[in-house]
């Protein structure tokens, strides 16, 4: 499938920021801790690297002749209904950080974001990368 340049626009909006978030690796919780900026940046970051993810499935629901959702996991879900995506449930816990960041912004554990950061970015290559080749 084809796709217009929104959609390329919003991975190349993500990739930019995962670049800039891996010039920061290894990152430790104390990093975190002595850097209130650099903590809400992060968060920042990841939080807009999602909401691209997120637009970009509304997008291919969109031309794909779906309707609207209210729940951003299911908009990630039917690209897994439409064989653009193997396993949406791969992306679940990514969707539950975002809503995390975005409505218990205040309970976001150091560990949790360093671990996402050391170790879960490629998610993020893995949504691209399966966008990009269906």
């Amino acid at each position: 499938m084809k796709y217009n340049g929104i959609i390329s626009k919003k991975i190349s909006a993500i990739q930019e920021r995962l670049i800039k978030i891996r010039s920061l690796l290894p990152l430790k919780t104390n990093h975190l801790s002595k850097d209130y900026f650099l903590k809400s940046g992060i968060e920042r970051t990841l939080q807009v690297c999602v909401e691209a993810m997120i637009d970009i499935a509304n997008r291919i629901n969109s031309i794909s002749g779906y309707s609207p959702v209210t729940e951003s996991f299911e908009s990630i879900k039917r690209l897994e209904d439409l064989k653009i995506l193997k396993n949406a449930e791969k992306y679940r816990m990514v969707i539950k950080f975002r809503n995390l960041i975005v409505h218990r912004y205040e309970s976001i554990d150091d560990a949790e974001l360093v671990n996402i950061c050391n170790n879960c970015l490629s998610d993020f290559d893995d949504f691209i990368y399966e966008i990009e080749n269906h």
